[in-house]
């Protein structure tokens, strides 16, 4: 309700959209996702099995983010390029050349809930090479509770998104600041996949 989705989801769903999602990878075998996922990639391993692994604090963070976008637009295809650890760990030489790697094969969207706190040249090159061709690239502003510029979504062309609660406040965690922040959005209390331990399910 908070974003009107059912009339938007009247209009439009998805079609025809490929979204990149540059995470910690994805549960393969999450019984709500496995009809969404086009063939992706693991950077870290350097193979096509973009598997969200075990066992760090990070995990299920790609699967999470995964099922948001099939519950929002569930005829789009979702390709997962794994970028981080189970640790939620990266680097921006491995994400620019993921960057890269996700427009050559079809991207439409890139979504990047990850940021730095430091800009890089490699970093900003691959994302402005996205933007020309044409994808829209959407980055996490942080969870620092900080108005310091996050990157890539303190980039121009990208947008910048922050959390707000279910009363539209912002969220205690959530970095703010009008110069480069550009979407509030619901990111308290949100029900989607995940994986751990235990294997697939939800979680909030």
């Amino acid at each position: 309700a908070q974003v009107n989705l059912a009339p938007a989801q009247s209009k439009y769903q998805g079609d025809g959209i490929r979204i990149a999602v540059l995470d910690t990878g994805v549960a393969l075998t999450h019984t709500a996702l496995i009809t969404h996922l086009v063939q992706g990639w693991d950077m870290i391993q350097d193979d096509n099995t973009p598997q969200d692994e075990c066992c760090g604090p990070g995990q299920g963070h790609g699967t999470h983010v995964s099922g948001i976008i099939a519950a929002i637009a569930p005829h789009s295809e979702i390709m997962p390029v794994r970028v981080l650890d189970s640790y939620g760990r990266g680097n921006t030489f491995v994400l620019a050349y993921a960057i890269e790697w996700a427009v050559k094969n079809g991207a439409d969207v890139i979504n990047l809930s990850l940021g730095a706190d430091f800009d890089s040249s490699v970093l900003s090159d691959a994302v402005a090479g996205a933007v020309d061709a044409g994808v829209v690239v959407v980055a996490a502003a942080g969870n620092d509770n900080s108005s310091q510029p996050r990157f890539p979504a303190a980039y121009p062309h990208v947008l910048g998104v922050t959390a707000v609660d279910a009363a539209r406040v912002k969220a205690p965690f959530a970095n703010y600041g009008h110069a480069w922040v550009d979407l509030a959005t619901p990111g308290v209390g949100i029900t989607s996949t995940v994986v751990g331990p235990q294997g697939n399910g939800y979680g909030i």
